[in-house]
């Protein structure tokens, strides 16, 4: 067809006659061959055609075109013998009628007599009219129960989605729970290896299908043989850090809790100095102590609270002190908690094994030699011993009014304060198990638990970590073995050698942080689930605020017992701390006096593991920005400015892409696939270099609740008033410019993409 043409044929009318080439080759595949293969029965079969183009322009069959498509693809796999894709109305004739018409060469090569027997052509009509319907039958009998038997996703299936979520979680029962804490505190106090591994048996006997043992040598500072002390050298009064004065008695009496009253990676040694009182070390609290003494190698006696540890001890350590004594003031505590004997373990190690900073403690890696990850001497110690050390009597409360702790304006103490603990080589263990999607098997919701090690002081906490995640794991089991998966993989973490600072999270994310930058979409806490008051306390990301809000008014049911509390994104203590600083992945965490903390998470777990849009918000974080920035100290134009700009795209973001996406009708599978990639990554452009100790990388999270503003920001102003430089200042300002820039690029690069796509379609 056309070979003898002087002109080559353009690219269309190459697809026109190859289209024709094709219904002709289709046609002898089905059998047709004896009639269509003698040349005087060519124009009787596209005489047919033409009748058929007639009857497909009524106007009813448009619509029933688009269902034979469907039913086409459905029903292909059950007749692999049978191609009906020259009679379906998918691929009908009047698409080729018209092609073939607008094609000259067609025309002029195929113009043949007319049939020599109307009879003949009579029977082949008929023959072939009667082929078709068959065919046709036979097709629509075919889509039909190959579309019963495997249904597409309807937009009538996802209010199922809520009716799911409640038969999972009214099988978390409060007195599961309870039962689970019994027999977690049953355990013996034995190596982190032998409890995780109790974990893991109970997780698999629950149902759970892969769950594994994932195990890190790491060094660790434990307690010595004996208790630390602290000793008034006017006296010669010895103490325990309890406040228990030293003698046989005491120390057999309660010796595990005296052992473990101590700062991991703290120096070790004595240390004979002054005691000065620094309240709660903040810089303000460091210029009047300066101004009236020299604190070279004297030992400060300091009040937790208002600002990171980290970042205090970091100010005592450069303004020259030598040791520290840390304490919490009564007046800092509720009503209901009475913890003045009581003394407590802290951890100076901001996260992971010391000994491999920055990478994971596999086998083979370098170790350094980090025993000490300060040169202060730290010992925590009860307030009952700090009242002791300022020579006031135990009682301060007066007429319902809590007096805060403070040296006398004269007094002079001289303190011998003694540390005894040992760094050494230890295995920490985490239990991680999968309940694998069915849709996005590789992006990953997690929820992270963590169990005692190592007869580490205060176990129940972890026990109600433990029980409340093991229970969440037994509620969805139950719902599998009935046939239903999420959509995506829920990894269920229990974390080992959480409370020497974070190191079984920190070393497993380091081993797998390539993994986890691309798959994890969401990080969910139960640190600390069980408070034991009356107030909420929910955590969240900036992109998950409204998710987490959202789930606690689904759960108030009584609003008598809903109790009035608004998400916050502050800094928080566990095992989040890798996932919110390194990996910039959303978190959320809830905490409450009983289950509801448990069924506010299975909530949110379950919404962020089955929705098909990831249920974040692009324009909370923007809006967070902006609230950061409010304020004169860092009423910056050019901050101001790039903040603008994010929000406004921000918004076009949420209307133009996330809005349609949420519309069932819109949803084209490649489309959410690419708007879910961009929304996981949300928060990975608010992560600046480098922070001051004990201060998120994330920007995004505030100090606490009182501060409103960049917390990176509030500390170099506080350097400068302390060093009298503005550098600080100027690289912070730097950092949070690019990182506010570095989102708002990401976020436009978002809105190209999907634009980019559309005019490629169009």
């Amino acid at each position: 067809m056309g070979e003898n043409e002087s002109s080559v044929p353009s690219p269309s009318q190459q697809d026109k006659k190859m289209a024709y080439h094709k219904v002709n080759a289709d046609q002898r595949a089905q059998g047709h061959s004896p009639y269509l293969d003698n040349d005087e029965l060519q124009a009787t079969a596209l005489e047919l055609e033409w009748d058929m183009e007639k009857e497909l322009e009524e106007p009813g069959f448009d619509h029933f075109r688009l269902d034979g498509a469907v039913q086409h693809h459905l029903g292909n796999s059950q007749s692999p013998d049978l191609d009906l894709e020259p009679i379906q109305p998918s691929s009908s004739p009047k698409g080729r009628f018209q092609r073939l018409q607008e094609d000259p060469d067609y025309i002029s090569h195929y113009t043949r007599q007319a049939p020599k027997s109307n009879r003949c052509s009579f029977f082949q009509i008929l023959k072939v009219f009667c082929t078709a319907l068959i065919l046709f039958i036979f097709g629509i009998l075919i889509g039909y129960y190959a579309r019963k038997k495997c249904p597409s996703p309807s937009p009538s299936q996802e209010p199922n989605n809520a009716h799911t979520y409640h038969e999972i979680l009214k099988e978390i029962k409060a007195e599961h729970i309870q039962q689970i804490y019994r027999d977690l505190l049953q355990f013996p106090r034995e190596d982190d290896v032998d409890i995780a591994m109790k974990i893991l048996v109970q997780w698999s006997s629950q149902g759970l299908e892969d769950v594994r043992l994932v195990n890190y040598s790491v060094l660790l500072d434990l307690p010595g043989s004996s208790s630390n002390t602290v000793t008034l050298k006017n006296s010669g009064e010895c103490f325990y850090p309890s406040g228990q004065q030293c003698n046989r008695e005491t120390k057999t009496l309660h010796s595990q809790d005296l052992l473990y009253s101590y700062a991991a990676y703290s120096a070790k040694g004595t240390l004979e100095a002054e005691l000065v009182d620094v309240q709660y070390g903040t810089v303000a609290d460091l210029i009047r102590i300066q101004a009236i003494t020299n604190v070279t190698k004297k030992i400060a006696l300091l009040k937790l609270g208002q600002s990171p540890l980290l970042y205090k001890l970091s100010l005592l350590e450069d303004a020259g002190f030598g040791g520290v004594l840390l304490y919490v003031d009564p007046c800092d505590l509720p009503k209901t908690t009475d913890l003045t004997d009581k003394a407590f373990m802290v951890s100076l190690n901001g996260g992971g094994d010391p000994s491999t900073p920055g990478y994971a403690s596999i086998d083979g890696s370098y170790r350094q030699n980090r025993l000490n990850l300060t040169t202060l001497l730290v010992q925590p110690i009860s307030a009952v011993l700090a009242k002791k050390l300022i020579s006031l009597p135990e009682d301060t409360v007066q007429k319902d009014r809590c007096i805060p702790l403070q040296w006398p304006a004269a007094g002079k103490k001289i303190i011998s304060l003694n540390i005894q603990s040992v760094t050494t080589y230890k295995t920490i263990s985490n239990v991680i198990g999968y309940l694998k999607g069915t849709v996005f098997p590789d992006r990953y919701v997690i929820i992270g638990s963590h169990h005692n090690s190592l007869n580490i002081y205060s176990g129940q906490e972890w026990a109600s970590s433990t029980a409340i995640i093991t229970a969440f794991i037994q509620a969805l089991t139950l719902k599998v073995k009935k046939g239903w998966r999420p959509d995506r993989t829920i990894v269920f973490c229990s974390w080992g050698g959480t409370l020497f600072g974070n190191i079984g999270s920190y070393e497993w994310a380091e081993d797998f942080k390539r993994v986890l930058q691309r798959n994890v979409v969401a990080y969910l806490s139960l640190h600390n689930p069980v408070t034991g008051n009356s107030t909420l306390h929910p955590v969240a990301s900036p992109s998950l605020q409204q998710l987490a809000a959202e789930s606690q008014s689904i759960k108030c049911v009584e609003k008598t017992r809903c109790p009035g509390s608004n998400v916050s994104s502050v800094q928080i203590q566990g095992d989040s701390d890798y996932f919110i600083n390194h990996l910039g992945v959303p978190v959320t965490q809830f905490s409450y006096e009983d289950i509801k903390t448990s069924e506010l998470t299975g909530q949110v777990t379950l919404q962020i593991a089955n929705e098909p849009v990831l249920p974040f918000n692009a324009l909370d974080i923007a809006l967070e920005v902006q609230n950061s920035l409010k304020g004169d100290e860092a009423d910056i134009p050019q901050l101001l400015a790039v903040a603008s700009r994010l929000r406004d795209t921000a918004e076009l973001f949420q209307s133009d892409e996330m809005r349609p996406a949420n519309d069932p009708k819109e949803r084209a599978p490649i489309r959410v696939r690419m708007l879910n990639d961009v929304l996981q990554s949300l928060e990975k452009s608010f992560l600046i270099h480098r922070a001051p100790p004990g201060l998120y990388r994330n920007i995004l999270y505030r100090l606490d609740e009182r501060t409103s503003q960049f917390s990176v920001l509030l500390e170099a102003l506080e350097h400068c008033k302390l060093h009298q430089s503005n550098e600080t200042i100027q690289a912070a300002l730097s950092e949070v410019l690019n990182s506010i820039n570095s989102a708002q690029v990401y976020f436009k690069a978002g809105l190209d993409v999907f634009e980019t796509t559309l005019a490629g379609k169009k």
